[in-house]
Parts: structure tokens; C-alpha cells; sequence
């Protein structure tokens, strides 16, 4: 597989699906976006720890986490398969 960086609608939901049903979740991880008392941080999610993948979520358990939180995928050696392009904001 070949890193992607692009913003095309819908690219996220091709990867988790890609990884999903591909037959090997636990060759992947998936980061997401996550923010706990005003920190936000990149969480790991094992994809064999992915229950389902429905409407624009991925289902943990009973957890529903949504596709635009998604910053990375990654296979298990650390080898970058998609990352989120995010526009540069100045303040």
C-alpha cells in the first residue's frame, strides 16, 4: 500500500473498510483523535478490536467512534498507510 494524504470525501471510510474487511485486522491500528479534559491526543485502536463499521462510525465494543476523528492508519511495524491532510491555522 502506498501513503495517502488527500481530502477527498469518503477516502477515511475506503481505509477503514479496506482494513476492516480485509481479512487481517490485527496487521493494523488506527489513530484517532481523542480530548479529555480540554487535552487532546492519538489514540491507538487495534482494528481486531473493531466490532463493526457502519454510517460513518467505527464501532468499539459499544463505543461509536466517528469517521472524522480518524488521523492515521498504520500497520503493526509503525509503516504509515494514511494520514489525515489538516490545514495549517495561524491565530
Amino acid at each position: 500500500m502506498v501513503v495517502e494524504m488527500t481530502r477527498r470525501r469518503g477516502e477515511i471510510e475506503e481505509w477503514v473498510k479496506r482494513v476492516f474487511y480485509g481479512g487481517e485486522r490485527d496487521k493494523y491500528v488506527i489513530y484517532v483523535r481523542w480530548r479529555e479534559e480540554g487535552v487532546e491526543e492519538l489514540v491507538p485502536i487495534p482494528c481486531n478490536m473493531i466490532t463493526d463499521v457502519r454510517r460513518g462510525y467505527i464501532v468499539v465494543g459499544e463505543a461509536m467512534i466517528p469517521f472524522h476523528r480518524v488521523e492515521e492508519i498504520r500497520d503493526t511495524s509503525g509503516r504509515l498507510l494514511f494520514k489525515r491532510k489538516r490545514k495549517n491555522i495561524e491565530k
